[in-house]
């Protein structure tokens, strides 16, 4: 498998923390998911629930980048685009990102791909290592890992979770996820200005209603 396409994913996600606050998006695609009361997540094509600290919105982050990155995401694309053969290549079906409003403290970016049955398979194709590519194979350059990846438990389903640091600024944190959920995998990465044990706590507190299947 050739999952070399989530790369450009995460690039644009670790790149995006020191970013200021963006307008909210409107008229969300379903599958984006919604926001209940200002701080709880709900994505049904997931079945999954987050309720995180404070009050957030949904953002482009794609909307401030720099001319540059996005020259560089476009021709990472299209080069993974002529190279890439597996489960998780193209766009994910699932790209969101959101943030507290004020100020500027946590954010999240979700990705999710569907799987066929085959790729579903985890005795033939084995979660660590849909983690390990969608982790460890797609830090970019601003993010060193605190931990090992680590086996977890998620919203009631097998998860893996690692840690992370900003290298320029010293006060973030970072936390990414890769799980099954409804026929999916995904990665979800939470960032931290400061207090990130609120966010990592909000995430790890996730529900998935379909943990039992």
């Amino acid at each position: 498998m050739n999952f070399s396409h989530l790369f450009c994913s995460a690039y644009l996600f670790v790149s995006l923390i020191l970013l200021g606050q963006a307008p909210q998006a409107q008229e969300l695609p379903e599958n984006k998911g919604s926001l209940e009361s200002e701080n709880i997540y709900h994505n049904p094509t997931l079945q999954m629930k987050i309720p995180l600290p404070g009050a957030w919105r949904f953002f482009d982050r794609t909307m401030y980048s720099r001319p540059e990155a996005k020259q560089k995401e476009k021709e990472m694309v299209e080069r993974n685009r002529q190279t890439c053969r597996g489960p998780l290549c193209g766009p994910g079906e699932i790209d969101v990102a959101l943030q507290t409003v004020t100020p500027f403290v946590h954010a999240i970016y979700l990705t999710a791909y569907p799987l066929s049955s085959e790729y579903q398979n985890r005795q033939l194709h084995p979660l660590k290592k849909f983690a390990e590519v969608m982790t460890l194979g797609s830090l970019g350059e601003n993010w060193v890992p605190d931990s090992e990846l680590t086996a977890i438990q998620l919203g009631g389903r097998p998860a893996y979770r690692l840690l992370l640091h900003h290298k320029r600024t010293v006060t973030a944190k970072g936390f990414l996820y890769v799980a099954d959920a409804n026929g999916r995998v995904f990665m979800l990465l939470g960032t931290a200005m400061s207090e990130p044990e609120k966010l990592q706590s909000a995430i790890e507190n996730m529900t998935l209603t379909n943990s039992a299947h």
